[in-house]
């Protein structure tokens, strides 16, 4: 699938090891356009079989209906959407995933894109491990911030994905997410 996205969203989801999605809900289904090797990883799938699906793909029998339900209902009204989600890796193993996902607008307040933040959950050591979660989140934010700012020193066109605004967002709701 190609993306005319800036190069530094490309190497920001690279880096992170933190597992991350993008996905473009102007497209019918809200698909997966970009999924970085730490989400491969902890899935056990492949881009072949992700980009271009939504992430309902990993769901099973025992995946909270209630939660799903919830989920939707938050992005259909256009607010973030947070939850310990049970999911399935390729394999067929179950997991407990703390999904965060957020929504970009553009100007007019349309959706743009949908970042999505997955993490593992150990049954024991939950609270440190969201603890540890959002502030690895947090840094690879902050990073991705430092290389717009300096891509803008370079005269480079950095797009409008990523500008201080969208930095002020993320980064009131990740102190939200520390909170909770």
């Amino acid at each position: 699938m190609s993306l005319d996205l800036p190069t530094h969203i490309h190497d920001f989801f690279q880096s992170s090891q933190i597992p991350l999605t993008l996905s473009d809900p102007q497209l019918p289904d809200d698909p997966l356009i970009l999924a970085n090797q730490s989400f491969y990883r902890m899935t056990g799938y492949g881009p072949d079989e992700v980009l271009g699906a939504n992430c309902r793909f990993m769901q099973g029998k025992d995946t909270s209906a209630v939660t799903r339900e919830a989920i939707k209902k938050n992005l259909t009204a256009g607010q973030d959407a947070k939850a310990l989600l049970r999911n399935y890796r390729k394999s067929g193993e179950s997991f407990d995933n703390f999904l965060y996902i957020f929504t970009i607008f553009d100007e007019k307040d349309q959706p743009v894109f949908r970042i999505g933040s997955q993490f593992e959950v150990p049954e024991i050591g939950r609270t440190n491990a969201f603890a540890s979660h959002a502030e690895q989140l947090y840094e690879a934010l902050d990073t991705i911030n430092k290389n717009r700012d300096d891509a803008r020193k370079l005269l480079i066109d950095t797009g409008d994905l990523v500008t201080a605004s969208v930095k002020q967002l993320l980064m009131a709701r990740l102190e939200n997410l520390r909170s909770s």
